[in-house]
């Protein structure tokens, strides 16, 4: 499994197991001996602008949300844009997220998917392409990247200080667990109306909403985003994130979520604990340092 692959999950997690692909690069970028990152603040020429009455209580409407939520869970599709060789990947799967940082998403290809297949999009023609199936899963203290292709495992131990609450100020919380100040402060949040191309019409159940970040840490890892939510519980319908340089996009579409369900979803497919994964006949790679400078992987 590639590191240059990991940035895909960033807005996947922030919703429902943003512990996964947060403490990732947290890992990656924090060197040994460094004081605890703390989050930027804007440049003065990049402060936060006044928002309108509607999308301050949408905000606020979200943020009451997040502390009320304890658990999700739900099924997805993922589609994953190479806008230079015109490739769609598609995969479908289950997640789950308990608060403060349990997380799991299980990829899968889709039954039926017929690869070769063309599909237009914005006037472009992809192929379709079938994804690799794997496993995200994160207990609180480690996160397990498994591939089902190859049968093996990369094992990340989460930094002390970047556990529980304070996965909240990781790479893109911005759909889940963070404070409507917070949420201003690191991100222009605009309303995505029909007069500007987006599908915004809170009647309709739909809040949809067009960010971009203000800090150069989350500007290196996507560029803009677009979510969209159910206007009358804040559950996540959808979203779109472009990555830098403009190539490649990656969309999530949610169905069946749940906000802490009585009877859980994940009992019935990933057993009684979805957080301990059965890793028998799988072997694991470690990361060694090349004389470079550069990682690679290697079997344990």
């Amino acid at each position: 499994m590639s590191f240059s692959r990991l940035s895909i999950y960033y807005m996947f997690v922030a919703v429902v197991a943003f512990t996964v692909a947060g403490t990732v690069q947290a890992q990656q970028q924090q060197q040994p001996g460094n004081a605890q990152q703390r989050i930027q603040r804007p440049a003065n020429n990049n402060m936060p602008t006044a928002l309108s009455p509607e999308l301050e209580n949408i905000l606020e409407n979200w943020e009451k949300a997040g502390e009320f939520t304890k658990k999700m869970e739900g099924k997805h599709y993922r589609y994953m844009f190479d806008n230079v060789y015109k490739v769609q990947k598609i995969a479908q799967g289950e997640f789950y997220y308990e608060t403060p940082d349990k997380g799991r998403i299980d990829l899968d290809v889709p039954k039926g998917l017929k690869e070769g297949q063309e599909v237009e999009r914005n006037g472009l023609k992809y192929t379709i392409k079938k994804d690799s199936p794997e496993r995200w899963i994160c207990d609180g203290t480690q996160v397990f990247m498994i591939d089902e292709e190859r049968k093996e495992f990369h094992r990340l131990t989460i930094p002390a200080e970047k556990r529980g609450q304070n996965i909240v100020d990781g790479p893109l919380p911005f759909l889940f667990g963070l404070s409507k100040e917070k949420m201003v402060m690191r991100y222009n949040i605009t309303l995505f109306t029909p007069d500007l191309g987006g599908q915004h019409d809170q009647r309709a159940g739909i809040i949809h909403l067009k960010v971009k970040p203000r800090l150069g840490q989350d500007a290196a890892n996507w560029h803009e985003a677009e979510v969209m939510l159910n206007s009358k519980d804040y559950l996540p319908k959808a979203i779109r994130l472009k990555h830098p340089g403009g190539n490649s996009e990656t969309v999530y579409v949610f169905y069946d979520v749940k906000r802490n369900a009585n009877k859980r979803l994940v009992g019935y497919i990933w057993g009684s604990n979805p957080f301990a994964p059965s890793l028998r006949g799988y072997k694991e790679m470690v990361t060694t340092a090349k004389t470079n400078g550069s990682k690679q992987l290697r079997k344990k």
